[in-house]
């Protein structure tokens, strides 16, 4: 009987195990404040990744070793996920966004960028965002975090759902641009 059990779990372990690619959007929240109708134009440049992971990677759910049993990979480079995310808050905010020469650039580094979960669901976002003006002279400079973690003891190992994980990703990016493109400072640099 104890055979049949250790086999069971045996094989319900490895039918949880594989890898993932999940999309990652930028979706406002309500009430945002709208720019000035005379805002300048903004172009969003690169968002370079320097997490020290591979380009897609994200995260994984866990087993009760700290192995992986489900990872998590974007379904396009990270750099990418981040620099779309930029562009779409820009553009809910009456931002225009334009792909080249314009009075200000918008430019981020990707410091991480991750999700993870054993028992709890966590999930850690930072970026650096700079604005320079058109000649490429940094006005403005600083780090945005934003971290989410929530207990799930029902649903992990095995039983845990990659969409909750992807969903708290998402809602943690959100956060952290969220917090950059509301930020004074970073306002005022735009001019927005």
């Amino acid at each position: 009987m104890q055979k049949i059990a250790l086999a069971l779990i045996a094989v319900v372990s490895l039918a949880g195990c594989g890898t993932t690619a999940v999309g990652l959007k930028y979706q406002a929240p309500a009430g945002l404040s709208r720019a000035a109708a005379s805002a300048p134009a903004t172009l969003v440049g690169s968002f370079d990744d320097k997490r020290g992971e591979p380009a897609t990677w994200l995260g994984a759910i866990r087993g009760g070793f700290g192995n992986p049993l489900k990872n998590l990979e974007s379904d396009r480079p990270v750099a990418e996920v981040v620099q779309a995310a930029f562009v779409d808050g820009l553009k809910a905010r009456g931002v225009p966004v334009v792909a080249s020469s314009a009075t200000r650039q918008l430019r981020g580094v990707v410091k991480k960028l991750e999700c993870n979960q054993l028992i709890s669901r966590e999930s850690t976002v930072e970026i650096e965002v700079s604005v320079l003006d058109a000649g490429g002279k940094p006005l403005f400079t600083r780090s945005f975090t934003a971290t989410k973690s929530e207990v799930s003891l029902l649903s992990s190992g095995v039983f845990a759902s990659v969409d909750d994980l992807r969903k708290q990703l998402e809602l943690t990016l959100r956060e952290a641009v969220d917090q950059a493109l509301s930020n004074p400072q970073l306002r005022a640099a735009m001019q927005i």
